[in-house]
C-alpha cells in the first residue's frame, strides 16, 4: 500500500517530490484520467505557488544577511573613530571629536533599527560624512575613510537585493507563506492523489498499478530521507 508523505517533511523536500509526481504524471499516459486530471490540475498549481514562496524565502534570508554586513559597515566605522578619541597626538583626538559627533547622531542602536529606517539614518550619516570639515577631519584618522567606503558599499548592496524583492513581490501581488502551501501540497497528495491511487491499484491494476508503484517510490525516498533526519535530531535518552 502506498504510504502518505510524511508531513514534517521539509518545505523544500515537499516542494522536490511534488515537482518528481508532476513529471511521473506527464510521463504516465494517464494524462486523460478524468480523476487525476483534476488532483493535478491542482497539485501542479499549488507545487508552483509553493516554488515562489520558497524563493521568496530565500530573498528574505539574503538581504538579512546582507543587513548583517551593514551592521557590521556601521559598528567598523564607530570603533575605530571612537578609538581615535584616545589617540596620543591632540589634532587626531580632535578631529576623531568631530567625526564622532557625526556618528553620534545616529549611534550603534542604527543597527537595531527596521530595515527602512536604518536604511534611511545610514544615508544621511555618510551625507554628513561627506561635509567638508567632516572630511577634512576624517582624512587625519587612517582607515576611517576605508571603513566609510565598506559601509557605503554595504548600503548600496543592501538597497539593490530589497529594490529586487520588493520588485518581486509588486508583480507577483499578494502571495500565501511557504508553510501555508506546503500544508496545502501535503493535504493535496495524502488525502486525494494517494487515496486514489491506494483504491486505483486495488481494482484497476493494470490501469493504476505501474503509476501507482512510481508514486509509490517517490514517497517512499522522501519519507526515508526524512526519518534519518528525525532520528539523527532526536536527543539520546
Amino acid at each position: 500500500m502506498i504510504e502518505k508523505i510524511i508531513a514534517k517533511s521539509r518545505t523544500t523536500e515537499i516542494h522536490g517530490s511534488s515537482r518528481t509526481m508532476n513529471t511521473a504524471f506527464q510521463q504516465s499516459g494517464l494524462l486523460a484520467d478524468p480523476f487525476l486530471m483534476g488532483i493535478y490540475a491542482r497539485l501542479e498549481v499549488e507545487t508552483d505557488e509553493l516554488g515562489k514562496a520558497i524563493d521568496r524565502s530565500q530573498a528574505e534570508s539574503i538581504a538579512a544577511e546582507k543587513d548583517d554586513v551593514r551592521d557590521d559597515a556601521v559598528r567598523a566605522v564607530g570603533y575605530l573613530v571612537q578609538g581615535y578619541l584616545y589617540y596620543p597626538k591632540q589634532t587626531v583626538r580632535d578631529a576623531a571629536g568631530i567625526v564622532k559627533k557625526v556618528f553620534d547622531k545616529y549611534g550603534f542602536s542604527v543597527t537595531e533599527e527596521s530595515y527602512v529606517i536604518e536604511s534611511s539614518h545610514i544615508v544621511s550619516m555618510l551625507g554628513d560624512f561627506a561635509d567638508p570639515e567632516v572630511v577634512a577631519a576624517i582624512a587625519l584618522l587612517k582607515g576611517v575613510d576605508e571603513n566609510i567606503e565598506s559601509l557605503q558599499a554595504a548600503e548600496d548592496d543592501f538597497e539593490t537585493t530589497r529594490a529586487k524583492f520588493a520588485k518581486d513581490e509588486a508583480e507577483q501581488g499578494t502571495f500565501a507563506s511557504a508553510t501555508v502551501l506546503k500544508k496545502e501540497v501535503v493535504s493535496i497528495i495524502n488525502d486525494d492523489l494517494v487515496q486514489f491511487l491506494r483504491t486505483g491499484e486495488r481494482f484497476q491494476p493494470d490501469t493504476y498499478g505501474a503509476f501507482a508503484r512510481t508514486i509509490a517510490e517517490i514517497i517512499n525516498k522522501n519519507n526515508e530521507q526524512v526519518k534519518k533526519r528525525l532520528k539523527k535530531d532526536k536527543p539520546e535518552d
